[in-house]
């Protein structure tokens, strides 16, 4: 199975939105609902077939009022949640309908328990509860003859029975709804999220390719126009030169000769640049030790390498920004530094990212990032200004070079 594909219980999981929940859970209720009705309505009209009086009328026209009802403010209402005056509406005229066809037909009570159903789905149970137990009373109220004076206490203590296994199946059902509507929610917003992070990794890794263009662009005309330049105004001078002074003519065509070779080293370094790898899938920690490694073997360093953990959780852009400065650093050692001993920390503070390189080399001339030929300290500086951060040269000639850069962690 490929690495990067949702295992089946994720897809699964990604296809459970609220709006799924919402239709299983009501597209249950609607056919309960609507076909209590319709056995109800079937079950009286059915004997009577063949001499309908007012008895089947009367509850005929009752029970296409309450599904009028239940269609009009439930099935195909676009406006939810529910109003408290639909709510109210509602279950004020469903139960006053089903209250009738009751009285009418004892067989109908039954239907109420659609309507408990209804209301643990609808309304808060601070509301539902309270709401049950009235309808509870009114059954049983009629049951003894609204004479309650004289009731018994053993039937009261059955409908309380009935009432509490009935309140127990229904909060659970409503708790169990509410559960899966919330985790609906959270799969869709971890979705969205996931969606936002990938967007952002693909910004990340745009926006340092970016950077790369522009320190390039800098490094070509910071050095190869520059010395382009020169090199015409000098051709025009040599040119004129030659029929009046041959010999310094001369001189300044070994002067020309320098410049090229000097601009030709320069193009070489950026083309190097540009055919270094970056990072590509490797994470950050697992290629700065592979540098100490490979550096430490080939150029007979004793080199050690410290990265701290959480280093490979950095964004595309400021991972790719301390890797290449740690490889252009850990290079000028290597070509430049005749050291003996390279140190390569990398640490996170909070909300900092610190990377250093220190060795026992000779050091830094003054000034030598202004010096001519240094673009790799200046394109160091510039990627590390570019994220917001900020780059130091510690050398005081003799005692070796400490390179140290301190970027955000956003």
């Amino acid at each position: 199975m490929d690495a990067k594909s949702p295992l089946p219980s994720e897809q699964a999981a990604s296809r459970l939105t609220p709006h799924s929940v919402e239709w299983y859970v009501w597209g249950f209720w609607h056919v309960v609902y609507l076909s209590t009705l319709a056995f109800m309505l079937v079950s009286i009209l059915w004997p009577a077939r063949t001499a309908l009086g007012w008895h089947e009328v009367t509850l005929t026209l009752l029970v296409l009022a309450q599904t009028a009802l239940y269609l009009k403010i439930l099935l195909f209402n676009k406006h939810w949640p529910l109003s408290a005056r639909q709510l109210a509406l509602y279950f004020g005229g469903s139960l006053a309908l089903w209250f009738v066809e009751w009285r009418l037909e004892p067989g109908f009570f039954w239907v109420v328990m659609s309507y408990f159903g209804q209301m643990y789905g609808l309304l808060p149970p601070r509301v539902a509860i309270p709401g049950t137990v009235f309808i509870f009373f009114l059954y049983y109220a009629e049951t003894q003859n609204w004479d309650l004076a004289r009731a018994s206490v053993g039937p009261a203590i059955g409908f309380f029975i009935e009432w509490l296994g009935s309140a127990v199946v229904f909060l659970f059902l409503y708790y169990s709804i509410r559960i899966g509507e919330e985790r609906g929610q959270l799969i869709v917003q971890l979705q969205a999220a996931q969606k936002e992070l990938e967007a952002a990794r693909q910004r990340d890794a745009e926006l340092a390719a970016l950077r790369e263009r522009e320190r390039l662009a800098r490094d070509l005309h910071d050095s190869l126009g520059h010395a382009l330049v020169a090199l015409s105004v000098q051709l025009e001078a040599v040119q004129r030169l030659y029929k009046v002074d041959p010999e310094r003519a001369s001189a300044q065509v070994d002067e020309l000769k320098a410049l090229t070779r000097a601009s030709m080293d320069d193009l070489r370094r950026s083309l190097a640049g540009l055919r270094t790898p970056g990072l590509g899938e490797r994470c950050l920690s697992d290629a700065l030790q592979t540098l100490s490694a490979d550096t430490s073997q080939r150029a007979h360093l004793a080199m050690t390498c410290h990265v701290a953990e959480g280093a490979n959780q950095l964004t595309p852009a400021l991972a790719e920004t301390l890797w290449r400065v740690a490889q252009e650093a850990v290079a000028n050692v290597e070509r430049h530094a005749a050291a003996r001993r390279v140190e390569l920390r990398l640490e996170l503070e909070t909300h900092t990212a610190l990377l250093s390189i220190q060795d026992d080399g000779r050091g830094l001339p003054l000034h030598a990032e202004q010096q001519p030929g240094h673009y790799g300290l200046r394109g160091m500086r510039e990627r590390v200004e570019g994220l917001g951060g900020a780059l130091t040269f510690a050398s005081n000639g003799q005692g070796g070079t400490h390179i140290e850069a301190r970027l955000p962690i956003l």
